[in-house]
């Protein structure tokens, strides 16, 4: 007789949200009331972190507002460090077993978390990538370009379909294990993604649906970012010859 089918898990003990957030004045409200609704569902025990980033506009103020409002909300913010900087600063205030982090922009549906909880038995790293990208040309092809220069100069693998798709769920152990990262530009996704290949985690990629910005205004193909992304590259490829980041070890992907 076949024994049944262990039930497969729909939610976390406990799970650390961060957004980074740059003026997303027009967008915080209705992203902590989806955060709340979803995450609620989905983890026994959670919080909410909103990481200002030296925002211009009224971002802090309505996030501290927000953050009166429900226990699980907490408010960090910084002088503007750039992306890479917010990500560190979300991972550095997480305080649970997984990590969860996506954008300030409402570019993605946060419900679709719901299909990376069952992957969390089998895998250190549970990320999205976007089946469609809702962006404009010149969006597009930094992307394509970022994911050439990645290849050509630090030696990325080709199996990570989306290196920037900011849909990621992440075990502590893996955080803990790449520090120090470097990079406070566009580039930190890389590194953290490549330090945690490089390590031999288990990384499981899942098709997520991605949306266009309505409100507020991208930072992201920013000629100053692009620079930085330039020369952070060669600050990680520097790193990555260091003999803890060598191993013939390939880790398991999805």
């Amino acid at each position: 007789m076949p024994l049944p089918k262990k039930p497969r898990l729909n939610k976390l003990e406990e799970l650390s949200i961060f957004f980074p957030l740059y003026n997303e004045e027009d967008n915080v409200r209705e992203l902590v009331t989806e955060a709340l609704e979803v995450f609620s569902m989905y983890a026994k025990k959670y919080e909410v972190i909103l990481v200002n980033d030296g925002s211009r506009d009224n971002t802090l103020s309505i996030a501290r507002e927000l953050e009166k409002e429900n226990r699980n909300i907490r408010v960090v913010s910084q002088k503007n460090q750039g992306y890479g900087g917010a990500v560190k600063r979300g991972f550095k205030e997480a305080k649970y077993k997984w990590v969860f982090y996506s954008d300030g922009d409402l570019q993605f549906d946060l419900s679709e978390f719901k299909r990376f909880i069952p992957f969390t038995e089998k895998y250190d790293m549970v990320i999205g990538y976007r089946k469609i990208r809702a962006e404009g040309f010149r969006r597009f092809l930094v992307a394509k370009m970022l994911r050439i220069w990645n290849l050509l100069f630090l030696g990325f693998p080709l199996f990570i379909k989306d290196i920037d798709c900011a849909f990621k769920l992440i075990n502590r152990d893996v955080i803990n294990a790449v520090k120090p990262l470097e990079s406070n530009g566009a580039m930190l996704t890389t590194e953290f993604l490549l330090k945690a290949h490089r390590k031999g985690f288990k990384i499981k990629q899942v098709g997520v649906k991605h949306y266009r910005r309505l409100l507020g205004v991208s930072s992201g193909n920013n000629l100053k970012v692009i620079i930085k992304a330039i020369k952070d590259t060669f600050i990680i490829r520097d790193i990555m010859t260091q003999k803890k980041y060598i191993t013939t070890i390939r880790p398991a992907i999805a």
